[in-house]
């Protein structure tokens, strides 16, 4: 009779989880591919544009690290995700009633950091009920299911917007808010265990150490410096979409479908070899690859050029998810691999912070003397010849001598890899 109880009791938890996962991505997760786009419509300038992307990013970096630190002090994870959800739930209903760049930023700020929240008390609760033998099956089926969610949602966009109307986009932003409602009544109803850990104070030392690390050290390099460059482009995605190819609000989400079905099948495809070949020539091909990106947004000038550039991302974007996520989670110490992976965590939002501001201000100082069909291109160039350059960085890795033997952990699924090339600028934040 215990047993059938377990039994009964992880199926309901999964259950729930799974719808949770399924209405999240059907309201929040497509609607912040659309936030870029919104900061171009009420009219943000270039560098108002970098530090909407920048805070973002560093804010939900940092957060999920302060947050994971404070829910596991704590013990428990349902009231961060109940109070997170009613939270995220009034800000996504304020993001559809601003009107001014600057509080498009803020709120866009305070909406990332609680839902850096909801991320680590996300991830953290499914590792506390889900035995290490079946977690990552599990986590593939829920980004199954959140991926799934995300194309219907985005689909029912093409056809439902009409246009580039601010009152438009105000529709998925709705929808993220009911979402979150949703969310708050389903958390309430999974059964959670008290699981307390003893948090280190170790991070210092841990990064002081890395470069006896060598594998890890030449990948955290490489990454960081290309991070700069790579984030550089982000502000100047959406303002090339809207305010120079004009796409409406039903295109970008069709661009966006067409990226993201892209990454899944492409996905699937290298899932099935990654094992089986040496990964560091893919990910020397993956970060020449990131290097094209800017150069088709700077010279491409039709809808059909476009739909190439997303199948192409869509594939740089699904070597780069599955082949650096599995070489990461090898060259971490396994001992360690939740502190490594929490510092290039924090390093890599900083790096973020700063390349996607100096996009902006670069765009912005070019814009006092020349129009912005001009300036443009002299920025992709700078991003183009940056992350061409910095990707030679990545020639240094090696394959590790102990390969494959690491178990997906919690701080693992929260090193997110951000999509290369969507259309709005926007990275996925599906939870």
């Amino acid at each position: 009779m215990l047993a059938i109880n377990r039994k009964s009791l992880k199926m309901k938890n999964d259950s729930i989880l799974a719808v949770r996962t399924l209405v999240i991505s059907l309201g929040a997760t497509a609607a912040s591919m659309f936030v870029g786009v919104y900061g171009v419509i009420i009219g943000s300038s270039a560098a108002e544009m970098g530090w909407l992307q920048s805070s973002a990013n560093s804010i939900a970096n940092s957060g999920q690290l302060l947050w994971g630190r404070i829910s596991d002090r704590f013990g428990r994870r349902k009231p961060f995700l109940f109070l997170g959800s009613i939270a995220l739930a009034v800000l996504w209903l304020i993001m559809s009633s601003v009107s001014t760049p600057v509080e498009l930023i803020v709120t866009y700020a305070a909406l990332s950091l609680v839902a850096a929240m909801i991320t680590v008390n996300w991830f953290s609760l499914i590792a506390d009920i889900t035995a290490s033998s079946r977690r990552g099956h599990f986590l593939s089926i829920l980004n199954n299911v959140g991926s799934l969610g995300t194309l219907l949602a985005l689909g029912a966009m093409i056809f439902l917007l009409h246009g580039s109307a601010r009152k438009e986009i105000q529709m998925p932003f709705f929808a993220a808010a009911a979402s979150y409602v949703v969310s708050a009544i389903l958390v309430m109803q999974i059964k959670e265990k008290e699981h307390k850990t003893r948090v280190t104070d170790s991070i210092r030392k841990t990064f002081s150490n890395m470069k006896e690390h060598g594998h890890f050290y030449r990948y955290f390099v490489a990454m960081n410096v290309q991070g700069f460059f790579w984030s550089m482009a982000w502000p100047i995605f959406p303002i090339t979409i809207v305010s120079i190819m004009h796409f409406d609000l039903p295109t970008i989400a069709l661009l966006t479908v067409i990226a993201l079905v892209s990454t899944i099948v492409a996905q699937f495809l290298v899932g099935r070899i990654v094992d089986r070949v040496d990964r560091t020539p893919l990910i020397f091909i993956n970060r020449l690859m990131l290097a094209a990106i800017p150069l088709c947004y700077a010279v491409f000038n039709t809808f059909y050029e476009f739909v190439f550039l997303e199948v192409y991302s869509g594939i740089a974007g699904a070597i780069q998810n599955v082949v650096m996520m599995s070489y990461l989670m090898d060259v971490a110490p396994e001992k360690h691999r939740a502190e490594y992976i929490s510092i290039m965590n924090g390093f890599n939002g900083a790096v973020y912070f700063v390349g996607a501001l100096t996009g902006g201000y670069v765009l912005e100082l070019l814009l006092e003397s020349h129009t912005l069909q001009v300036s443009l291109p002299i920025v992709y160039g700078v991003i183009v010849a940056g992350r061409f350059a910095t990707s030679f960085l990545f020639l240094r890795l090696r394959e590790p001598e102990n390969r494959g033997g690491g178990q997906l952990g919690l701080y693992g699924v929260l090193y997110r890899l951000k999509h290369p090339g969507m259309p709005s600028g926007a990275t996925v934040k599906p939870r």
